[in-house]
């Protein structure tokens, strides 16, 4: 099945490649008619790459599914610590390119926002914020890190993490998360919105131009929400926290256990590999939007 490269270019001169996995039945030539193009957003620090088996399953399925890159990392020409960005410069620069991109590619497609972890976030506050762009939101493995949102152990856990990563990023001028085995390097500027969720429960990126946690309180759409037994990183707790912030909000909830047999634990990251099951509960609610 065709997978094409889609140069996307931001208002700011920011770029990716993104492949496109386009489904034999959505060929370029009938333009992709009556169909779902998924646009992939990752999880903080993990290149779009690394979804490959994500989409080429959902390719099988018969639908189109494009992989982008977050800003600072795979394809993106802006690599941090060079560039300085936060929430407001994706959400508000990058997005908008990557559905027009979209939209140029399969014309007759609708489109849903698919995001992992902080992918999920960025896709919920991108469609509560432009409510008309896109058809819905699914999100995998994306829980507020919102440190009430965890109990026990795993709420102090949460409150540290997010919190020194605030210091940390302060201390060398940018977070060098691929030396510390998780999160990739990011912008100091990422790191504190991504911690002032941590510790407020609130969405406020610095030099946003939208009002975003005004916007979720007023959503209403489409949104599939699968969370995993076992997940340390998106308990089902920090997801239910995530999506109670969308009250209005059309919500299919699933807390997925994984089907015994499976001998690698299926985790926060290792469901990309074997999420043949998490990809049917996807399609299956997809299909009656």
């Amino acid at each position: 099945m065709a997978v094409e490269s889609v140069k996307i270019v931001s208002k700011d001169g920011a770029q990716i490649i993104a492949p496109l996995y386009r489904s034999d039945e959505t060929s370029s030539d009938n333009n992709g008619s009556e169909k779902t193009l998924f646009v992939l957003l990752p999880a903080m620090g993990v290149k779009a790459s690394f979804y490959k088996p994500v989409a080429e399953i959902l390719q099988a399925k018969g639908y189109n599914v494009l992989l982008c890159d977050l800003r600072g990392q795979g394809t993106s020409n802006r690599k941090p610590p060079t560039y300085k960005f936060g929430y407001a410069e994706i959400l508000e620069l990058d997005l908008p390119a990557y559905i027009e991109a979209a939209k140029h590619a399969c014309p007759q497609n609708q489109i849903i926002l698919l995001g992992h972890s902080l992918g999920g976030h960025l896709s919920l506050l991108y469609k509560a914020t432009n409510p008309k762009d896109i058809s819905a939101v699914a999100i995998i493995a994306s829980g507020s890190v919102y440190y009430r949102a965890y109990q026990g152990i795993e709420a102090v856990k949460i409150w540290i993490g997010t919190q020194s990563s605030v210091l940390v990023s302060t201390l060398f001028g940018y977070f060098p998360g691929h030396k510390l085995g998780f999160g990739g390097k990011q912008p100091k500027a990422l790191m504190r919105d991504w911690a002032r969720q941590g510790r407020t429960g609130n969405f406020l990126p610095k030099g946003a131009q939208k009002n975003y946690e005004a916007a979720l309180s007023r959503a209403a759409f489409p949104i599939f929400a699968l969370s995993l037994e076992g997940d340390n990183f998106a308990p089902h707790s920090a997801a239910d926290h995530l999506v109670s912030k969308l009250p209005k909000a059309h919500v299919k909830r699933v807390c997925y256990k994984p089907p015994a047999g499976i001998k690698e634990k299926i985790d926060h990251f290792r469901w990309v590999k074997h999420s043949d099951d998490i990809a049917a509960y996807l399609t299956l609610w997809a299909e009656h939007l």
